[in-house]
């Protein structure tokens, strides 16, 4: 078989799986990112809002020009004794106080203060403050609006929440933003606040949440029929590793609903939902080498690797508050390696499984290559923050989680129509079972008669002594005839030299002569047949199980079943014609059953019987009647 167009059909999909990959991500950086949102910023400190941009931005990210006063908490009162003691700042420069100075603590206290000039009549305006590290008090000029926890040292207690403000103003308004930590690995102002009107930012606020619920709620209910699944199915390892893989990315994804409702403090909870990111790698690279059937040794160095980062992401995050900026700076560069391993890994033993015909590898790797892609657009486009959906890793992640849970799937389907198939043999069998006992039977009462009629033999031969010397033909003739009868009557007709297909076939041709449908055989087979017997009936028994099925629907016009079957060439052939009501059942070329929905259970056991033994099937329905033509080859090891 010529592989290359098969080679170059999968490279052209692989690429065509590269490219919509990356503008999924160059769309979602320019159009779902609060930093390319074009509206006016704030410079050296102070954001002028006219009437004509308040209308034709109603929302702003107030991500420029704050200042920042480092190593202070301050009031309103203390932020005008300050004079120029202070930095301009721009939100995601640095994710701690330390801003990038190794000899600066990345924990303690810092304010943000930005003045707004709005239009001169009154106006609502609202502020969502996201999640502010660790504790915080946030002032509109004089007045606190807003306390999470208690940022003051004697007293401190870390609670954080994304929140939203409303507020009623007019000309110049000074926002100021004092800020604690002690508790985490980020600290302060990491995310820029959103400022715009009230309805714009309720919207965008809720869609936000809501997609984040519609996505927590499938994974959480992919968990839970997961945990049925693996409880029903015993040893399924995979489903299990599945289920926690649903459940982990749940707890991950779950941040934006979980922060916009509840106010928490750091421990545990961002600590779990740390780890439940690299959680769900560890999961993911567990079931991918299953999928791909990796080397045992690979299986062992990748988990251990993997499991390696969830205990070093666990102690990070509990530890968060007695680290120094050089040890945060070595984990993000052990997780930029990791991250960039795990990728390129992903990549080879998906490829490695789709050369070695493991059909599964494939949606893996498309699932790798989105992976990568997100990989490589979050290092080429690193200002990326977004409004509605989720960060380049998460969606290269939700790939993975997804690609493995289809094929997962699949195989459970597989692994489900199989049982159901099997289930068809068995009961098959068991009919034939019954059909041979029937057959035995009817065997042994002939063969009862036969002797009965050997053992009166005698007397008949005496019978006809007597008649044939008293002359009298017309009664010798007529005794004769009905000893004739007899006989006959204990004659078995054979439909064909095979015992098995013999009793197969005698038992439908009964059943159908009992339902009124003309029946018709011509086997011409030999006695032993060089083919496994039981699938032989198995295939037989299904096809005609079906015909009569559809001669029993049938309301009018002549009802018939017709059964050949020889051998010759080296394939053994077998065809089953009936006649039908023309009304048949399809999906696509194959043919559903009238009994359930789906496709039915004896055609697909059929099916996998011919596919079993490389035969070939053709099923076809005309105005004469559905006709069903097999060919399988004849010498097959027994």
């Amino acid at each position: 078989m010529d592989k290359k167009p098969f080679v170059l059909r999968l490279s052209l999909v692989l690429l065509l799986t590269i490219i919509l990959s990356s503008v999924l991500f160059i769309a979602l950086y320019h159009f779902d990112n609060k930093y390319t949102k074009a509206a006016p910023q704030a410079i050296n400190g102070a954001l002028y809002v006219s009437e004509a941009d308040w209308t034709n931005t109603p929302i702003r990210y107030l991500r420029d020009g704050w200042r920042y006063y480092a190593d202070r908490l301050l009031t309103p009162e203390t932020l005008e004794q300050q004079g120029d003691n202070y930095q301009y700042l721009s939100i995601g420069e640095g994710s701690n106080f330390a801003i990038g100075d190794s000899h600066r603590s990345p924990h303690g206290s810092s304010s943000y203060a930005l003045t707004l000039y709005l239009p001169e009549e009154v106006h609502t305006y609202a502020i969502e403050l996201p999640e502010i590290y660790s504790t915080y008090r946030f002032y509109i000029d004089n007045n606190l609006k807003l306390q999470m926890g208690d940022p003051n040292m004697m007293e401190y207690q870390d609670q954080t929440q994304c929140r939203m403000i409303t507020f009623e103003a007019s000309s110049k308004v000074t926002l100021l933003l004092a800020v604690s930590d002690h508790s985490w690995i980020y600290s302060g102002l990491v995310y820029p606040p959103a400022f715009g009107e009230p309805l714009n930012l309720n919207t965008t606020r809720g869609v936000r949440i809501g997609l984040c619920l519609i996505l927590v709620t499938v994974t959480l209910m992919l968990a839970i029929f997961s945990f049925y699944l693996a409880i029903r199915t015993h040893r399924r390892n995979n489903i299990w590793i599945f289920f926690l893989l649903c459940f982990s990315t749940a707890v991950f994804t779950s941040y934006s609903v979980v922060h916009g409702i509840l106010p928490l403090p750091i421990q545990p909870w961002y600590s779990i939902e740390l780890v439940s990111g690299y959680l769900v790698t560890l999961l993911v690279i567990l079931l991918h080498n299953r999928i791909c059937d990796a080397k045992r040794y690979a299986q062992i160095i990748s988990g251990t690797l993997a499991g390696i980062v969830c205990v070093l992401a666990l102690l990070y995050g509990l530890f968060a508050a007695q680290l120094t900026l050089p040890v945060m700076l070595a984990f993000s560069n052990v997780v930029f390696g990791f991250k960039l391993l795990t990728a390129l890994y992903l990549l080879f033993t998906s490829v490695v499984a789709m050369r070695r015909n493991i059909e599964q590898a494939t949606i893996l790797l498309y699932a790798d290559i989105v992976y990568a892609c997100a990989f490589v657009w979050d290092r080429l486009l690193p200002n990326y923050e977004p409004v509605f959906s989720g960060w380049f890793q998460e969606w290269g992640s939700l790939s993975l989680v997804i690609a493995t849970g289809v094929v997962l799937w699949y195989d459970v389907a597989m692994g489900y129509r199989h049982s159901l198939v099997y289930a068809e043999e068995q009961r098959q069998m068991k009919r034939q079972l019954t059909m041979q006992v029937e057959h035995l039977r009817q065997m042994n009462q002939k063969v009862e008669e036969s002797a009965k009629l050997r053992h009166d033999f005698r007397h008949h031969l005496r019978t006809l002594m007597t008649l044939s010397e008293k002359g009298r033909r017309e009664e010798l003739e007529n005794y004769i005839r009905s000893i004739t009868e007899i006989n006959e009557g204990t004659r078995l007709g054979r439909l064909t030299d095979n015992i098995e297909l013999d009793a197969l076939v005698q038992y439908y041709s009964n059943l159908a002569q009992s339902s009124g449908i003309q029946f018709r055989a011509r086997l011409l087979l030999p006695e032993v047949l060089n083919f496994p017997i039981v699938d032989l009936c198995g295939l037989l028994g299904n096809l005609l199980e079906n015909a009569i099925e559809a001669c029993q629907r049938q309301q009018i016009g002549d009802k018939t079943i017709f059964i050949a079957g020889r051998v010759q060439d080296g394939q053994l052939e077998l065809v089953v014609d009936n006649s039908f009501d023309g009304k048949l059942k399809t999906r696509g070329e194959k043919y559903l059953s009238s009994k359930r929905n789906g496709f039915g259970l004896g055609i697909s056991s059929v099916l996998e019987t011919v596919e079993r033994y490389d035969g070939v099937i053709n099923l076809y329905a005309d105005e004469k009647g559905f006709h069903a033509e097999v060919s399988l080859p004849y010498f097959c090891a027994l």
